[in-house]
């Protein structure tokens, strides 16, 4: 039977409870260290992850297998890792293990300064050593034939003679735990687990000895109904047999189901068929060891997706090059420098969210591999005052597909954190989620795309009650497309540290090609949107209702601005301004409209004949057309709009003003009402059956 010690950390920075009795240095091959870490990252000036460590003085040279870090974004990591203190900001090298497999080396030269990084390769091998002044990197896919990675002298790197020596895991998203699993340390014998830095929750550690361990090798001969998983058996942890098996279920569903099994009385490979899949899913796997003792041994949870075997038969009418209804809109999601999903096609694998719940939702957007995201249900997905983050590429979230009265997300940011995504007719309202202090975790965007993201759009998306901005584009982005969005009612004196922060849309610093088509702005002070230094945009056919500032031009930045309405503003400065004597803030300006007394344009902005930027095949509105056009066809479900959307654009076409402070001034978070139906996702014309999906929920035509 196997040993099993415990120890969860108590808070960030704080040391847990000695782990006795085992000796991790000499531990044997069925010993097996289990870590659950938050944190945004190791990475930058300063750190977030849980750490199982030791104090050491002197040379030192720790061995260890990573057998698995679980996929809860793409720089997730862990490793050994040696630090000249606990502090967040301090000097370390680590050899890091991505859940992909691919290792590599990281430090931080000194105290606060930039982290650095070299190498990357396939291994599950990790050594770390220490010889004088000098630290050694090394991975190997075969303990004992280690490749050198990185040699780092005290100039490459500054550590003290005592130095904190154990194993790292992090989320890389905070708020969220990831499960990394070690077997095979030597040289260290680790005794405390504790937090270091933010990480928003508490992570653990434990050690199992005498166990049995088993690893999924491949999985092969994968089919529209069936799959062939190869597992292998490594160690049978003292008994004398085991029954070995797959646990498989569709994401994001929630029971596992089980295939038969095979008995195994000594360590060696074996495979299992899986049938009685559904087509065109992903489904979580892993391979189980129950030993005639009465252990059991699960390997690290892994993904496949099955085929699609009518992806070559269309089964929609209408001529071959058929692409489905236009959008009620003006503007459809490729109208702007992003291409809308270029990589959805028949065999694209669909998940199905089926329960209004963070658990599912957090589970479809995560899956590392293309996926469309469709819901059997309506409600109110409550996030449990964290974010929201798809972190891997090729995600398109398709709300159209919801049943009345769709889907809002609430208590929550959603963080657009990869590239080639599409996000379209959902909402999102973040509010303060009950805090009644400022508080700088809390001082967030409703919705935002991250910092160097490409080729995303957010289409008919619905974003209010945010901290700081309700809708914004990161910095040093490419190619993103606002349309049809509903930006409104920011918390103007909510739980910001910085007082007062009602503000619409910041554009990043250095971001180009950004196209903001067709949206409303309401009932927000600032940022309509501001386009912060370097950034590339066109503004065409948007509503700005009730507003302090207007369009904010920073230095360095070319705007094509069109079409806009500019309804009701509350100050004295120009629609359209830049600070003094920037001179280096380009717009091109036509047909704008405001109600206004103040000018369309300050003398600061450079105004220039020709369009500095324009995406090929864009037509821009009217403007005598746009407020009547926006008010029709904006948010997530101009058809279905739930009461808080209706009341925002009410007020816009009223000429009201006012600003709200909380959520609970204007009726509080929503509880919307859970109905399901079944979908029959189209095998040879998804695109098609997603525009009709939109174009149900775009207009009553």
């Amino acid at each position: 039977m196997n040993r099993r010690t415990f120890i969860r950390a108590i808070g960030a920075g704080s040391i847990g409870a000695a782990i006795t009795g085992l000796s991790t240095g000499t531990a044997a091959a069925a010993t097996v260290i289990t870590m659950e870490g938050g944190g945004a990252d190791i990475w930058g000036t300063a750190d977030a992850f849980h750490y199982y460590h030791e104090q050491v003085s002197g040379d030192f040279d720790v061995v260890v297998r990573n057998t698995g870090v679980e996929d809860t974004a793409t720089w997730a990591k862990a490793g050994p890792m040696v630090r000249d203190s606990l502090d967040p900001a301090a000097a370390n090298v680590m050899v890091r293990r991505r859940s992909d497999g691919e290792a590599s080396v990281q430090y931080r030269p000194s105290v606060g300064a930039e982290t650095q990084s070299t190498g990357g390769t396939q291994a599950d091998w990790l050594r770390l050593a220490r010889d004088g002044d000098t630290v050694r990197t090394y991975h190997s896919t075969e303990n004992g034939n280690w490749t050198l990675v990185e040699e780092l002298g005290a100039s490459d790197v500054d550590l003290g003679d005592s130095v904190y020596l154990g194993l790292a895991v992090t989320s890389h998203v905070t708020g969220t735990l990831c499960t990394a699993t070690f077997q095979d340390l030597s040289g260290v014998s680790p005794d405390t687990a504790q937090d270091v830095g933010d990480v928003q929750v508490q992570g653990s550690t434990s050690v199992e000895s005498g166990v049995p361990l088993v690893s999924s090798d491949e999985v092969t001969d994968v089919g529209d109904h069936s799959a062939t998983v190869t597992g292998e058996l490594t160690d049978l942890g003292g008994a004398a047999s085991a029954e070995c098996y797959v646990e498989y279920r569709e994401v994001p569903t929630a029971d596992w189901e089980q295939s038969g099994s095979t008995t195994l009385t000594e360590t060696d490979t074996f495979s299992v068929d899986v049938g009685g899949l559904t087509a065109r899913r992903y489904y979580e796997f892993r391979v189980v060891a129950d030993t005639s003792d009465g252990d059991t041994a699960r390997g690290v949870t892994n993904v496949f997706n099955t085929t699609n075997p009518a992806a070559d038969r269309p089964d929609h009418a209408g001529p071959p090059d058929y692409a489905g209804p236009e959008s009620a809109s003006q503007f459809e999601p490729g109208d702007g420098f992003a291409e809308a999903a270029p990589w959805l096609d028949e065999e694209t694998p669909v998940v199905k969210i089926r329960e209004p719940t963070r658990a599912q939702l957090q589970k479809a957007v995560r899956v590392n591999g293309e996926r469309l995201v469709v819901f059997e249900t309506s409600g109110t997905v409550d996030l449990g005052v964290r974010d929201l983050a798809i972190p891997f590429d090729r995600c398109y979230v398709a709300g159209q597909t919801a049943p009345s009265p769709g889907v809002t997300l609430v208590k929550g940011r959603l963080n657009l954190d990869a590239n080639d995504c599409v996000v379209q007719h959902v909402r999102v309202r973040l509010g303060d989620a009950g805090f009644d202090e400022p508080n700088e975790e809390w001082a967030l965007d409703t919705v935002n795309t991250a910092d160097e993201t490409e080729n995303n759009v957010l289409d008919h998306v619905s974003a209010s009650w945010s901290v700081d901005e309700c809708l914004s584009v990161g910095y040093n982005t490419h190619n993103t497309t606002v349309a049809n969005c509903l930006v409104g009612e920011a918390l103007n004196d909510s739980v910001h540290p910085k007082g007062a922060h009602g503000y619409g849309s910041l554009i990043g610093n250095g971001a180009e090609n950004v196209a903001l088509l067709g949206n409303v702005w309401a009932f927000n002070t600032d940022r309509h949107p501001r386009l912060k230094e370097g950034t590339e945009s066109v503004v065409v056919n948007n509503v700005i209702h009730d507003f302090e500032d207007g369009t904010w031009m920073d230095p360095d930045t070319d705007a094509s601005i069109e079409g806009n309405a500019y309804l009701d503003p509350n100050t004295d400065e120009a629609n359209v301004f830049a600070e003094d004597d920037v001179e280096t803030a380009i717009a091109h300006l036509a047909d704008n409209y405001t109600n206004g007394d103040v000018p369309m344009v300050d003398d600061d902005v450079t105004v220039v004949d020709e369009r500095p930027l324009w995406p090929d095949g864009l037509e821009a509105m009217s403007s005598d057309d746009t407020v009547d056009h926006n008010l029709a066809n904006v948010g997530a479900r101009p058809a279905d709009r739930t009461p808080t959307d209706e009341r925002i654009l009410e007020n816009v076409e009223e000429g009201i003003r006012y600003n709200i402070d909380s959520q609970a001034e204007v009726g509080g978070y929503p509880e919307l009402e859970v109905n399901t139906h079944e979908l029959d996702v189209s095998n040879g014309a998804t695109r098609v059956w997603l525009r009709s999906w939109a174009r149900e929920v775009e207009t009553t035509d």
